[in-house]
């Protein structure tokens, strides 16, 4: 399945591996190194707001001040009342976040799940093993992807290490 939505937009990040949601669904959960994403509908009915365009985040313009929910590393977040849809990668390193509004107010109560060592995934996590033999982390499903964080420290492929994840209301 694919993103009509997001195919009639266009190249939202010319020259990278891109990865979007089909419509009506959100992304909960990444790798670390496979490239891998999952997409979901659980915990909301169609939460995109019909007709709208999307925000393409390529730094930390929507990090608050004071916001710093993964010290040390770059932020990709979403603005106010938006959920991340998709996600680009050059080579193994992020490049951009896909964000889309939703219908309604979001929550703003959030947690970061760091994924870089080991999996972090609710115990009740649906999808399966999204992207066998990599680390993951997931947003459980009443929350949603608020932002993703990386690091291109030495020894680091730039790779998602951290999620933003918060209460959908």
């Amino acid at each position: 399945m694919q993103s009509l939505i997001e195919r009639a937009h266009g190249d939202w990040d010319p020259g990278a591996h891109k990865a979007a949601c089909p419509d009506g669904l959100r992304l909960i959960g990444l790798s670390h190194t496979a490239g891998r994403g999952l997409c979901t509908d659980t915990g909301a009915d169609d939460p995109r707001a019909p007709g709208t365009a999307h925000t393409v985040v390529t730094d930390e313009g929507y990090v608050p001040s004071g916001g710093d929910w993964a010290s040390g590393y770059t932020k990709f977040q979403c603005p106010s009342d938006q959920f991340l849809i998709g996600y680009s990668r050059r080579g193994g390193r992020m490049s951009a976040a896909l964000c889309a509004p939703a219908r309604t107010p979001l929550g703003t109560t959030g947690r970061t799940v760091w994924f870089d060592r080991s999996d972090n995934r609710p115990a009740d996590a649906a999808g399966g093993d999204f992207a066998h033999g990599a680390y993951k982390g997931q947003c459980a499903s009443d929350e949603y992807t608020a932002g993703v964080a990386f690091t291109t420290r030495v020894g680091s492929s730039g790779g998602p290490d951290a999620l933003l994840c918060r209460r959908l209301s």
